[in-house]
């Protein structure tokens, strides 16, 4: 009966450690996935801001006339319109945040007179905002955007006046 017991008693460990190893098994290869999957997560990061970067050079080529393709004009000239509704956007954040009937509102939130020459929070030089002459302003020929006189280049899309 002693021996029954210690046969019983030895396949029972015999499984328990069979589980076990099985166990570290199973362990070892979700590990071994989770690294896998890891890599090929930073591999797709890496490949995401290199067809970005890529994106962004063709798009900037191709406004500046120096890379010619229908399929890729086609796309980059939606672009353009976004390029406009941001723009527009941002003028209008300028405006309302500049200047206020207090005074003018600096980059870092701070209001400070209208005579100031320097932000009291932050210390950078308060720009006053310089009237442009747009009686001799022309428009731009992709975004339609007033381009003023003596400029290069649209300030709405980039492209050459």
């Amino acid at each position: 009966m002693a021996n029954d017991l210690q046969s019983k008693l030895g396949e029972g460990l015999s499984k328990v450690q069979g589980g076990i190893e099985q166990g570290k098994q199973k362990l070892q290869i979700a590990q071994e996935i989770g690294r896998l999957k890891k890599g090929m997560a930073e591999s797709s990061l890496q490949k995401s801001k290199i067809l970005l970067e890529l994106g962004q050079v063709t798009y900037g080529k191709l406004r500046k006339g120096q890379f010619q393709d229908e399929e890729l004009f086609g796309i980059a000239h939606s672009i353009i319109g976004l390029d406009k509704q941001m723009y527009t956007a941002s003028k209008q954040i300028a405006e309302l945040s500049k200047t206020t009937q207090n005074g003018v509102m600096c980059s870092c939130g701070t209001l400070n007179g209208v005579t100031d020459k320097f932000c009291g929070g932050c210390g950078a030089k308060i720009e006053q905002a310089a009237e442009v002459d747009l009686s001799t302003a022309s428009s731009c020929g992709h975004c339609e955007e007033v381009v003023p006189a003596g400029a290069n280049f649209c300030p709405c899309c980039g492209s050459r006046a």
